[in-house]
């Protein structure tokens, strides 16, 4: 890989005036809190309300297995270090296999990938309160170059990871290639597309969304051990299911990520505290919870995202990579309002009549919730970046779902929260920013095409370049339906409902390029591979092109 021409990921901190005291007071709350975790992570101190380790193991640890079957994975890489993580698991499936003990791991990180060239190393403890998994930021590495990582437990040593820093927010960059990712159903596939994914190179990978699925449904050919995640313990044996997947192991430990979570990390079609079937708010509440703490658990996260008190996690943030692109990473689920018209005995998700739906439009309903509208509003664009892209786990674009006259959507997406929608259009066209790109995923096919400035006019101005993922398993079946609507939504440019795969994005400072990479077939352990279409978007011309 040729660092040189590739803009490595940066987790680039917002520029603020001199004091966070200058910040609306929903906005102060972040900057507390992000200020409070850092001198705690920098101290030494576990996150998730914990305190100093009570009970350590006071000899080396012995192992009947290996306790890395987990791998390891690097994320939010910034121009001096990344995130570092790893989980203790010699037997994934019995939560009995590890004392109720605090176990020391070592961790070094080095120049080479023989890790001879030691630059940094140090101690931490796995600890139970966090299934015994390991999270260590480093800092004070140099910009702009690939690092490689490993750690070591007792005589037990885990596999190289490799990672990388970023050049600075103010260096001039080239060109970035990353994977966008989302919906991998365990039951419904193999997760090969991450074996194409890293033979194409990128330097980072961004996952939206629905990376593990708490139910199992659809055609199944192989079989996850929970049938519907509740607990904690649950959660915790669905995540690492998923990780003992060979393919997607081998992509944590190529790059770092990027992550933020749709709806099946917890429950389908969720909102902030209501479950989709209505459960008793104190019980759905114990449930998100526990999802929550899992996927901390489970994922190379900042200190930052733990969960507070309250079992909140900050995930949206902000990343630059060098001059070329910015990134907002968002958070669909935890603050959004409930879905309109929902009824008793209805499917949460499902196609809305806008004419029938009182509360379709009301500006009162948000997708982003107030903190992170005002988080978003303070300085999207501001940096000067060639490209400015929203991350987000749906599809932006107006996609109207009722034949004939009228307006539809579907209840769960963008589509049904118009107004919320409108705010970011709002801000793109106040702005004057004629280079932004939205990534999404959810819906389980490919989707190329236009936000544009009117909902009810899809051939009204173009504002924003959006391209949608496909899922790497979850299974679809609406290649007819989605076919026939085309004609109602001009704005979209291309649909394809057919394939399994993921999106690769080469960006370079004039010309966005994107290529939608399909699997074959998911079912199977040696699919072929291949480009199913490409596009193009110029920058300062708002608007999806074929290639």
């Amino acid at each position: 890989m040729e660092m040189s021409s590739i803009g490595y990921g940066a987790r680039a901190y917002i520029t603020s005036p001199q004091s966070y005291e200058d910040y609306p007071p929903m906005t102060q709350d972040i900057y507390r809190r992000r200020f409070i975790r850092s001198a705690a992570q920098w101290a030494g101190i576990a996150m998730v309300g914990l305190g100093p380790v009570r009970r350590a193991l006071a000899a080396a640890p012995k192992f009947i297995n290996d306790p890395f079957q987990l791998g390891v994975a690097s994320g939010d890489p910034v121009p001096d270090g990344f995130v570092i993580w790893t989980r203790l698991a010699p037997d994934p499936y019995d939560p009995k296999a590890l004392p109720d003990e605090a176990i020391p791991v070592a961790w070094e990180v080095a120049s080479d990938d023989k890790i001879k060239k030691i630059v940094q190393r140090g101690n931490v403890y796995a600890r139970p309160e966090l299934g015994h998994s390991v999270h260590v930021e480093l800092h004070g590495l140099e910009h702009g170059r690939q690092y490689f990582y490993r750690f070591t437990c007792g005589d037990a040593r885990s596999r190289v990871g490799r990672a990388i820093t970023t050049p600075t927010p103010y260096t001039k960059t080239e060109r970035l290639k990353f994977a966008l990712a989302s919906c991998q159903h365990y039951d419904q596939g193999y997760f090969t597309a991450y074996r194409d994914m890293i033979a194409q190179d990128p330097a980072m990978i961004v996952h939206v969304g629905d990376y593990i699925y708490e139910a199992s449904w659809g055609q199944s050919i192989r079989h996850s051990p929970i049938a519907d995640a509740w607990t904690l313990h649950d959660y915790r044996l669905m995540h690492a299911v998923y990780k003992l997947d060979p393919d997607l192991q081998d992509a944590h430990a190529y790059c770092p990520w990027v992550l933020t979570w749709d709806d099946h990390e917890v429950d389908n079609d969720y909102s902030d505290l209501v479950a989709e079937d209505e459960t008793n708010p104190v019980l759905f509440a114990k449930r998100r919870a526990a999802a929550y703490q899992a996927y901390y658990e489970n994922m190379p996260l900042r200190a930052m995202a733990a969960p507070d008190a309250n079992m909140n996690m900050q995930m949206f943030q902000r990343l630059n990579f060098g001059d070329l692109v910015e990134f907002d990473v968002l958070d669909l689920r935890q603050y959004r309002s409930v879905q309109s018209c929902r009824q008793p005995g209805m499917r949460v998700g499902r196609v809305i009549d806008a004419a029938h739906c009182p509360d379709f439009d009301d500006p009162k309903r948000s997708m982003l919730g107030a903190i992170q509208e005002t988080w978003m509003g303070m300085n999207f664009g501001r940096t000067n970046a060639r490209w400015n892209v929203i991350v987000q786990s749906l599809m932006m674009m107006n996609f109207d779902q009722l034949p004939g006259e009228g307006r539809g959507a579907w209840s769960d997406n963008w589509g049904a929260y118009g107004t919320a929608r409108k705010k970011i259009v709002d801000l793109v066209l106040k702005r004057g920013l004629t280079n932004v790109i939205s990534l999404g995923g959810d819906i389980h096919s490919y989707f190329a095409g236009d936000v544009v400035t009117t909902d009810a006019d899809p051939n009204s101005a173009t504002v924003i370049s959006e391209f949608v993922g496909t899922s790497i398993t979850a299974e679809s079946y609406n290649t007819k339906l989605f076919d026939s609507l085309m004609p109602e939504n001009p704005n979209i440019k291309y649909v394809n409902d057919r394939f399994r795969g993921y999106v690769m994005c080469d960006v370079g400072r004039d010309v966005w390029n994107t290529d939608f990479r399909i699997v074959e077939d998911a079912r199977v352990r040696t699919p072929t591979f291949r480009s199913l279409a490409k596009f193009t978007v110029e920058n300062g011309n708002p608007g999806v092109k074929p290639a």
